[in-house]
């Protein structure tokens, strides 16, 4: 009887054990339901030109690979571990309206004289993201920083150097889980513009480029694609569909001093030392001086703030506003 009585509550036992197993085991299989939620929004998918990238967690280590992508990301509370260099003179990797966010933070430097980027080197600051929206990064170099952590670049519908700061602070946004913060950058940048706007109803429909001295007499002319020609649109300017038919799909189009009459007739041209010449006296350009627009003096040389410009993110945006829409106002064609 002692005996029976042993192998029942053995059998009991192993009864009551496979039983809170199978418990354990159904449990394990099935996390709650506030699990998966945090799952979910901890899981970020961005499309872009070579697929989608998909992002867990809270990025803690960002490495801003393109020319301007560096701001958003200060914008949003995040100091890239590295940056890359648009202007050599800013030693920081960033222009004086990111500085107070940078604040005394050292990052790597990508600088502005690299043909190429050293994936060596950035494998080697262990990012956990890598941003490339503002940059020309061909699917080869794509894949290999994929490698090293998960990448986005330029949506499928930019070229080159052509993203507009709405669709960059969109991306950049979701890939550091700021997407609400990232569209209220958005929001304000775009109040901005249309203050600016507002206060200038001379601007609207007159027609506007940005463009830069060449050597040989010739200009870059930005495209109304580009984040320079998106800057005067936003002011409410035109940018002419000729220049974009020049550039042949490039952010730019270069033009030969020849050419030159295509700007004769511009309501306003905004002009900088950024296509890598050398400051030009424009009352010395042989072609130049010679067009209504320079007599009329329907034009702005230097430009201020036009780095500033160049960038045209939700950071740079209120800078270059304050200091070069003054300026534009005094020279447009009335």
């Amino acid at each position: 009887m002692n005996s029976s009585n042993g192998a029942l509550t053995r059998s009991r036992w192993y009864a009551a054990m496979t039983l809170m197993m199978c418990s354990i085991a159904v449990a394990a299989c099935s996390p709650p339901a506030e699990d998966e939620d945090r799952g979910d929004a901890d899981t970020r998918t961005i499309a872009h030109e070579y697929g989608e990238t998909v992002v867990n967690g809270v990025p803690k280590r960002v490495a801003s690979v393109g020319l301007r992508e560096h701001d958003t990301l200060l914008a949003l509370g995040v100091k890239p571990v590295m940056i890359h260099q648009w202007y050599e003179e800013y030693g920081s990797g960033v222009g004086p309206w990111a500085v107070p966010l940078l604040g005394d933070d050292k990052p790597v430097i990508i600088p502005s004289s690299a043909s190429d980027l050293n994936i060596g080197e950035i494998a080697a600051q262990k990012p956990d993201l890598i941003v490339g929206t503002y940059a020309a990064i061909d699917k080869g170099v794509y894949d290999n920083l994929s490698k090293i952590a998960p990448t986005i670049v330029r949506p499928r519908d930019a070229e080159d150097f052509a993203v507009s700061y709405a669709q960059e602070a969109t991306m950049i946004g979701e890939a550091v889980d700021k997407k609400a913060e990232a569209q209220q950058l958005v929001s304000k940048a775009d109040a901005a513009f249309a203050t600016a706007a507002g206060e200038h109803p001379e601007f609207k429909g007159k027609t506007a480029a940005v463009g830069c001295p060449l050597k040989g007499g010739g200009f870059g002319i930005y495209t109304s694609k580009d984040p320079r020609g998106q800057f005067l649109t936003k002011l409410g300017f035109t940018v002419p569909r000729e220049i974009d038919d020049a550039a042949g799909g490039k952010y730019y189009a270069e033009i030969s001093g020849e050419q030159l009459d295509m700007v004769n007739d511009y309501d306003e041209l905004v002009i900088i030392d950024d296509c890598g010449e050398s400051t030009v006296q424009l009352d010395e350009h042989p072609i130049f001086k010679t067009l209504d627009i320079a007599k009329r003096k329907n034009f702005v040389y230097p430009a201020p703030a036009s780095d500033a410009v160049s960038h045209n993110d939700v950071l740079s945006i209120p800078y270059a506003l304050e200091r070069l829409v003054p300026a534009i106002a005094r020279t447009v064609r009335e």
